[in-house]
C-alpha cells in the first residue's frame, strides 16, 4: 500500500512539473515573440523616419502604412504619415487620394496627441492641406466648403474633458442641494433668500454639466469618424447606386460614420446625411481608453 501511494505521489509530482515546464516554455516563447515584434516595429519606424528625412516619400508612405497595418497607433506616427503623403504631393509624385490621406494623418495625430505642440503642428498642417483642396475645388468650379465644423452642442462638449464635465455636474448637484436645504430650513429670511439664489444659479449649471457629460461619454463610447480619401466621394443610396444630383464630398473632409452596410457607409457631413462607398473613407483611429 505504501509503495502504491508513493507511486501515485510521484506521478502527480511529475505531471505538475510537466505542466509547469509547459507553461513556462509557452510564456517564454510568447515573450520572445513580443520582443521580436517590438524590435521589428522599431526597425520599421526607423526606416520610415529615415526615408522621410531623406525625401523618399514613396518609401516613407509604404513604411508608415506597414506600421498602421500592424496595429501601431501613435500620434507621432500619424503625424509623420501625414507628412509623408504631403511630401509626395509637394515633390510632384502625387497619387490620387494623397491629400485626403495626409489630412487623415493630421486629424488622427491631433486627436491622439497629448502634446499641445504636436497637436498645434498637426492643426496647422491640416489647414495647409485643406487650403490646397479648396484651391483645387475653386479651379474646378466646385463648392469650396471642406470643413463645415462640428455642431454647436458637440463643439461645446469638446471644450472640456468628460471628467471635468462630470466634476462640474457633481459640484452643481451639491450646490443645488445645499441651496434647497438653506431655502427650506433657513431660520432667517436672508438665509432663505441666499439659498434660493444658490439653487437658482446651480440648477442650470447642473443641467448643462449633466447634458455635456452625457454627450462626451456618448462620443467616447460610440463616435466613429473618418476622412474622405478620394478626389470626390459621390453620394449613393444604401444599395450603392449614385444619386444623380448629389454633391460630392470633398477630399480631406472629416465626416461622422452613422452606419455601415457592406460596401456602403452612411456619413454625416455638416447638414448632409448620405451614403458613400466605404473605400472612399479612412477611419480615424482612437486611443484605447
Amino acid at each position: 500500500m505504501r509503495s502504491s501511494s508513493r507511486r501515485r505521489t510521484s506521478i502527480r509530482r511529475l505531471v505538475s512539473l510537466s505542466l509547469f515546464l509547459t507553461f513556462a516554455l509557452a510564456l517564454g516563447a510568447d515573450r520572445s515573440l513580443q520582443a521580436q515584434e517590438e524590435a521589428s516595429l522599431q526597425d520599421l519606424f526607423l526606416q520610415a523616419t529615415k526615408a522621410l528625412r531623406d525625401g523618399r516619400a514613396g518609401d516613407a508612405v509604404a513604411a508608415f502604412e506597414s506600421l498602421a497595418d500592424r496595429g501601431a497607433i501613435d500620434a507621432t506616427l500619424s503625424y509623420d504619415r501625414g507628412l509623408a503623403y504631403a511630401l509626395r504631393v509637394h515633390i510632384g509624385a502625387e497619387q490620387p487620394g494623397d491629400l485626403g490621406r495626409a489630412a487623415q494623418g493630421f486629424e488622427e495625430a491631433r486627436d491622439l496627441s497629448r502634446d499641445p505642440r504636436l497637436a498645434d503642428d498637426a492643426g496647422r498642417a491640416l489647414i495647409l492641406v485643406r487650403s490646397e483642396v479648396a484651391r483645387r475645388r475653386v479651379l474646378a468650379g466646385d463648392s469650396v466648403e471642406v470643413d463645415p465644423g462640428r455642431s454647436l452642442g458637440r463643439a461645446l462638449a469638446g471644450m472640456l474633458a468628460e471628467d471635468t464635465w462630470a466634476a462640474l455636474c457633481a459640484t452643481g448637484s451639491l450646490a443645488f442641494a445645499m441651496g434647497l436645504f438653506a431655502r427650506w430650513l433657513g431660520r432667517s429670511a436672508r438665509a432663505r433668500i441666499a439659498g434660493g439664489v444658490v439653487a437658482g444659479v446651480a440648477a442650470p449649471l447642473l443641467l448643462l454639466a449633466a447634458a455635456m457629460t452625457s454627450a462626451t461619454r456618448a462620443d467616447r463610447l460610440g463616435l466613429r469618424e473618418a476622412v474622405v480619401v478620394t478626389a470626390g466621394a459621390r453620394p449613393t443610396d444604401e444599395r450603392g447606386i449614385t444619386v444623380p444630383a448629389g454633391r460630392p464630398l470633398p477630399e480631406g473632409a472629416r465626416v461622422e460614420i452613422v452606419d455601415v452596410r457592406g460596401a456602403q457607409t452612411r456619413v454625416r457631413f455638416g447638414t448632409l446625411d448620405t451614403w458613400v462607398p466605404a473605400g472612399a473613407l479612412r477611419e480615424i483611429a482612437r486611443a484605447d481608453e
